[in-house]
């Protein structure tokens, strides 16, 4: 699990560093490049250990990682798109349907980060 919360960390922190530097390129290079490119190496791991979770047979802290990546995205900046990353569009479907989690995602606050 922590290999998968490490690679989320790494991709946040690299758009992290230029959204507060004010680097606009930095900010549509993460978007473009750094975010999908993440994303297809962490589908590239879901999809060699079966496909339904990062870690065994159950949902596991890092399978609500990346959940709440692609759900909020960087700077609320979700995925443009998400068809190319099939396992990862269906773990978050079936983690969004998990009665606690689909409730708090209809009542939370609106925040910019």
């Amino acid at each position: 699990a922590n290999e998968i919360v490490d690679a989320v960390a790494d991709l946040q922190n690299a758009f992290v560093k230029v959204f507060f530097a004010k680097d606009q390129d930095g900010v549509k290079n993460a978007l473009d490049k750094t975010y999908p490119t993440g994303l297809a190496n962490l589908e590239k791991i879901l999809d060699s250990r079966g496909g339904q979770f990062f870690v065994g047979n159950n949902l596991t802290w890092a399978d609500l990682v990346v959940f709440q990546f692609v759900n909020d995205g960087m700077a609320n900046t979700p995925p443009k798109d998400l068809k190319a990353f099939p396992k990862i569009d269906d773990l978050c479907k079936r983690v969004a349907e998990i009665p606690n989690i689909k409730s708090w995602l209809a009542a939370r606050p609106v925040t910019n980060m």
